[in-house]
């Protein structure tokens, strides 16, 4: 009767599972932990993506599926899942008769009441495309960085091989080689060739066949084809019996050396393959043209190549010149809305072509003959007006205009909407400053919907100049302990007492006056100082501790804020506990908040730092619940001690709408073993509206201010 239970329980466990499978749109599996991680089930969107029928994959070892070279991966993802965590990782995935795909995987593990997973759903998908575009990206920033610090011809070709090696990892190791004025071939590798290889190999027959082919050449055993010897023993050192040899060719189509991919029996996609490599190859024939020629590099660095449009180098060279004759000018950076999407879509080629069509429109319409557009940014352009005054309501029906057509991307035409960021320029304000403030604009202007511009002014100036002043002056306040602490009481919403407290940064600047946090905390986090200033306030909130502690009196719960880039510091934990072991206090009477958006950043990290401060005695707490972008999935799964509802609720409560939001985050803390706090109480009606709800703490001004150190004394001795 027992077994039978158990399978009803199993089978239910299942039919639960298999819905959140069918759910979520996506192609998975299910596979039984107890027995070998068996597939006990899959869907047609699967098979489709593996190339498979369900025959083929049921009662198979989902991990059989996957490169054994990524055994380390493999085992973490087991070791995970057994211990009931969900996992989330891009590996290399099999697929029958066709070649491994980049998959994203994530791992659903489920329990009995024993804490033994029994099975997993597993949501796989093809993440191939974006991997490859990430890679090319990469690829193409790293070899234009390699260009402008004028890195040697062999460097920038080890790193085509390094980025090579790394995307097909573990199954490809590459030799790139180029054709010398000598007839021969010049030998690059992912690490240089050290002692494996001589730097030059000479012309031989094969090499010169592969050349000509039009896309590649494969070649299945290694052992069937003549190349040098020592090019066979490359290969096979790192167990690749196979190749494909594709012919780099130059802009002007000429052949000027080969890629040579040993690999695995890596199975061949042709047009796959051939797409990634065209790419590549113009990265290297870039390469190669700018070693040829210094004039050329000369050119290419004032050329954006992908659009034939200046670049931003261009742009600021003759804006300069321009500025020393007329000294007053507009600064324009235009951006597309859709341009990102356009990229998905249809490919970087598509977004060149985007901003070459909207340049060429612009120029066509174009009124003054001072006027200059460049290539900003990948998904930008740039203007420049050299005037005293412009008509900015003629630049908008400009802008207009040049939109109520489609752009015709790929075959297809598209409409599109256009942001505009513009600051001017005289002989106070530099270029560069200019160009900077038009960003900013531009940052503003992204925020606002359809079709907008906004012109950067003083105010907005002055808001960055106060952040900068702010920040000069943020060092000087750490080094001399000029942030202090004001206490504010949390309270039970039953009885009154007081039940926990929460610590709050203030700052007084000699200098400045008062600093509001809201000022400061930002700044120090884009400055990296905010886990300095977590480190003091937690320090003075210990001292305080200890010393009540010292003379026998209460002690209460205190809570911290902590920002995410302090939680993620890797010796965050490690640093807590090292400071309540120094004050000799208890770290059940620390509780640490963050916000509930921590678990978005990187979950498996968060969950694991939860824990270990869980497992030490600290409690923590999610703070302004509610106004961020959480996933419920990842908040029932990290364990927090406590829930905060945001005050705009509690300002809101009276409101239908806002109730019902406030009742469902206390009925979830409820439900999640959480202690719901809120903020913000300023009335009575608050306070019966959250009993009512049944929301056990409280806190604002109803009750308490924040207030220091001495005068909570006063309140909790009394």
């Amino acid at each position: 009767m027992i077994a039978k239970s158990m399978d009803i329980q199993n089978n239910s466990l299942l039919t639960t599972i298999r819905k959140l499978g069918v759910n979520a749109n996506e192609s998975y599996v299910i596979f039984d932990v107890k027995n070998n991680f068996s597939i006990i089930e899959c869907n047609d969107l699967f098979c489709k993506l593996t190339n498979s029928t369900s025959s083929q994959i049921l009662n198979k070892d989902y991990f059989s599926m996957l490169a054994k070279e990524q055994m380390s991966t493999i085992e973490m993802i087991k070791e995970k899942v057994h211990n009931g965590a969900m996992v989330q990782a891009k590996l290399h995935h099999n697929c029958f008769g066709k070649p491994p795909f980049w998959s994203e995987i994530q791992a659903l593990p489920f329990q009995n009441n024993k804490g033994e997973t029994l099975f997993v759903l597993l949501l796989v998908k093809d993440v191939t495309y974006h991997q490859t575009e990430d890679f090319l990206n990469c690829l193409e920033k790293a070899m234009y960085e390699a260009i402008e610090k004028d890195n040697p011809f062999d460097k920038k070709m080890n790193i085509v091989c390094r980025a090579i090696n790394k995307f097909f990892v573990p199954y490809v190791n590459s030799m790139i080689l180029i054709k010398t004025e000598a007839n021969q071939f010049q030998i690059y590798t992912a690490n240089g060739n050290g002692s494996q290889l001589s730097e030059v190999s000479e012309f031989n027959e094969f090499y010169h066949r592969a050349m000509q082919e039009e896309t590649f050449f494969f070649v299945e055993n290694l052992e069937e084809i003549d190349i040098p010897q020592e090019h066979k023993k490359f290969a096979y050192s790192f167990n690749k019996q196979s190749g494909w040899f594709v012919p780099i060719r130059n802009q002007q189509r000429q052949v000027i050396g080969l890629f040579a991919i040993f690999h695995s029996q890596y199975p061949s996609d042709r047009n796959f393959y051939v797409k990634m490599f065209q790419k590549i190859e113009s990265l290297v024939a870039l390469a190669h043209t700018y070693a040829k020629t210094q004039k050329r590099i000369w050119d290419l660095a004032y050329m954006d190549i992908t659009t034939g449009l200046p670049n931003r180098h261009s742009f600021v060279n003759s804006i300069e010149k321009e500025k020393e004759r007329r000294q007053h000018g507009f600064i324009k950076i235009l951006k597309p809305s859709e341009f990102h999407q356009v990229v998905e879509l249809y490919g970087r080629e598509a977004g060149d072509e985007l901003l070459r069509q909207i340049a060429k429109r612009l120029n066509d319409n174009k009124h003054e003959y001072n006027e200059y557009i460049a290539r900003f940014t990948s998904s930008s352009l740039i203007i420049s007006y050299m005037t005293s005054y412009e008509d900015l309501t003629h630049y908008d029906r400009r802008i207009k205009e040049l939109i109520r057509q489609p752009f015709t991307i790929s075959g297809k035409q598209i409409y599109i909407t256009l942001k505009t960021g513009i600051a001017s320029f005289d002989k106070n304000i530099k270029i560069a400053d200019a160009i900077r403030f038009a960003d900013n604009a531009l940052s503003n202007a992204a925020n606002k919907p359809g079709t907008h511009m906004e012109v950067f002014t003083k105010e907005r100036n002055d808001v960055l100049e106060q952040q900068m002043l702010v920040l000069n002056h943020l060092s000087h306040a750490l080094k001399n302990k000029e942030i202090s602490v004001n206490l504010q009481p949390k309270v039970d919403l039953r009885t009154g007492e007081i039940q926990s407290i929460e610590a709050l940064a203030r700052w007084t600047s000699p200098t400045l006056g008062f600093v509001s946090p809201t000022a400061f905390i930002p700044v120090a986090e884009n400055a990296g100082k905010v886990r300095e200033i977590d480190t003091q306030i937690l320090e003075q909130v210990l001292t305080w501790l200890a010393n009540r502690q010292q003379l026998g009196k209460k002690l209460v719960k205190v809570a911290v804020n902590i920002s995410p880039d302090h939680f993620y510091y890797p010796l965050f934990v490690k640093d807590v506990l090292k400071l309540v072991q120094k004050y000799n206090i208890e770290p059940s009477y620390i509780i640490l908040e963050v916000t509930e958006n921590i678990g978005l950043v990187d979950f498996q990290t968060a969950l694991a730092i939860i824990q270990e401060l869980k497992s030490y005695g600290f409690n923590t707490s999610v703070d302004d619940f509610g106004t961020g972008f959480s996933s419920l999935s990842y908040l029932q799964r990290l364990p927090f001690t406590e829930l905060k509802i945001d005050r705009s609720f509690i300002n809101d409560i009276n409101d239908a709408a806002t109730l019902a939001i406030v009742r469902s985050i206390i009925q979830l803390a409820l439900n999640l073993g959480m202690t719901s706090v809120a903020e913000g109480i300023e009335n009575e009606e608050q306070v019966e509206i959250l009993r009512a709800l049944g929301c056990t703490v409280g806190q604002g001004y109803f009750y308490y201010k924040p207030m220091s150190f001495e005068h909570l004394d006063a309140i909790l001795d009394a």
